[in-house]
């Protein structure tokens, strides 16, 4: 994946969490980076056998109006193995099918195959599940055609490492709606895992979830005085202010970035903060105050990013991959550099390298761009 298409992709799932428009923008780029005939992201109901697409690619509206009957067909072994395969952080593919069934052949035997996918040119398929509650599942999937290639491992890992980002955007954006249909207060927030913050232009407190407020409680890189957020350090401080300055000045300049900043608050670990201008569902909520969001990840130094992952998302080298585990790990590069054996000068000059193929222009927006897209 160029730096470029990995940037566009990252972004776009960051606004999701914000914006229900965005999830289209996902779709687009999920069809340039996982080259594929059709591309949906879509609620299935188990229960009453219905499906509600959010964005559907490359199908027409005939087929859309008979997946139901398809798909819920009792010969679609999709369905036989909803249990196993309709579950979070699987990624299904038509050889994981195969290898469950010990059938190469039952999908091909189907009519939801032979009546719905063969007639629309489709054969192979990548799709994993986002969210599982209640019944419902929200699924994005991909398909390709008879003559592309099936979905390869290296695409499976990425595709898998997407997925885990859409998850959190998807639970981050139907909090934000509840929240906003009055349907339930912002409590609804305190469920989610990520510490999330929503803060005006002068770091005042409009929400914090619990597991911002254990942060904030434990000085973790951050901390609540007279209402406002405020850094631990001076440098803290400082930086914190530009990133809330530079982040609803993206928005006013109608590009929407997420800024990234890394916030140590002891020798082993530290937080890095997302924030991001908010729009949709909170902007129509609160229209006359502009807010920014924050998720705030914990990071200990001692946790590692994989090699493997990160040569899938950049494209980098095993040496270069290598250097960059070790920059999140130990953060000074001579060390990183000593552990690999290597010159503090052949050290900076893979990192120039690196910072190309990851587009960022420093070392510490390398470690948030590097956390921002490994975390789980």
């Amino acid at each position: 994946m160029t730096t470029a298409l990995q940037e566009e992709l990252t972004d776009a799932v960051f606004r999701a969490a914000l914006e229900a428009d965005a999830w289209d923008d996902v779709m687009r780029l999920m069809k340039r980076r996982f080259p594929s005939s059709a591309q949906a992201f879509y609620f299935l109901d188990l229960q009453t056998h219905r499906v509600r697409p959010v964005c559907a690619m490359g199908i027409e509206p005939r087929w859309l109006e008979s997946f139901n009957d398809f798909y819920f067909a009792p010969d679609n072994p999709w369905i036989r193995l909803t249990q196993q395969l309709h579950r979070p952080g699987v990624v299904r593919t038509n050889e994981r099918l195969e290898h469950l069934l010990h059938d190469r052949q039952a999908l091909y035997r189907s009519s939801y195959y032979n009546d719905w996918m063969r007639p629309q040119g489709l054969k192979y398929t990548i799709g994993n599940t986002l969210l599982a509650e209640d019944g419902t599942v929200a699924n994005v999937t991909l398909l390709r055609s008879p003559d592309a290639a099936t979905f390869s491992v290296e695409e499976v890992i990425a595709f898998e490492a997407v997925s885990r980002r859409l998850t959190q955007a998807l639970r981050i954006s139907i909090q934000l709606e509840k929240a906003n249909t009055g349907l339930v207060s912002g409590a609804a927030f305190d469920c989610l895992p990520q510490a999330i913050a929503l803060i005006d232009a002068h770091r005042r407190v409009v929400y914090v979830n619990r597991a911002m407020e254990s942060i904030l409680r434990s000085r973790r890189g951050l901390t609540l005085r007279q209402g406002a957020l405020h850094g631990l350090r001076p440098d803290d401080e400082e930086r914190l202010i530009a990133c809330v300055t530079n982040t609803l000045a993206s928005r006013a300049g109608g590009n929407e970035t997420p800024v990234s900043l890394i916030l140590r608050y002891d020798v082993d670990a530290h937080i890095v903060v997302h924030a991001a201008p908010v729009a949709g569902a909170v902007g129509r909520f609160m229209p006359s105050l502009p807010l920014v969001l924050l998720m705030v990840a914990n990071f200990v130094d001692g946790e590692t990013v994989s090699c493997d992952e990160l040569r899938v998302l950049y494209g980098y080298t095993k040496t270069e991959a290598r250097l960059v585990q070790l920059v999140v790990q130990e953060r000074e590069l001579r060390q990183a550099a000593r552990a690999m054996g290597i010159t503090y000068g052949t050290a900076r000059a893979y990192l120039k390298v690196v910072f190309d193929k990851a587009g960022v222009h420093s070392q510490a927006q390398l470690v948030a761009r590097t956390l921002r897209d490994t975390r789980h």
